[in-house]
């Protein structure tokens, strides 16, 4: 549980293939690698990482808000 009572349980993946940087994220009901809720490839280690914590945090906030809006009806 995070600082706002919600919970969200995705996970990153940054790899190295073919020269390329991949990163994917999942989440518990699918943490297979072979059909993640996002992927990109990257030029570099720490773009694939940055993307991937970019993507993390704005499916937080989409969950978030989805709560938000499920409270207000």
């Amino acid at each position: 549980m995070n600082e706002l009572g919600t919970e969200i349980h995705l996970h990153a993946r940054v790899f190295r293939a073919a020269g390329e940087w991949y990163a994917d994220v999942g989440d518990e009901r699918d943490p297979q690698p072979d059909n993640p809720l996002w992927w990109g490839s990257y030029d570099s280690q720490r773009a694939a990482i940055t993307a991937a914590c970019e993507r993390i945090a704005a499916l937080h906030r989409a969950h978030v808000l989805h709560l938000d809006d499920q409270e207000a009806s």
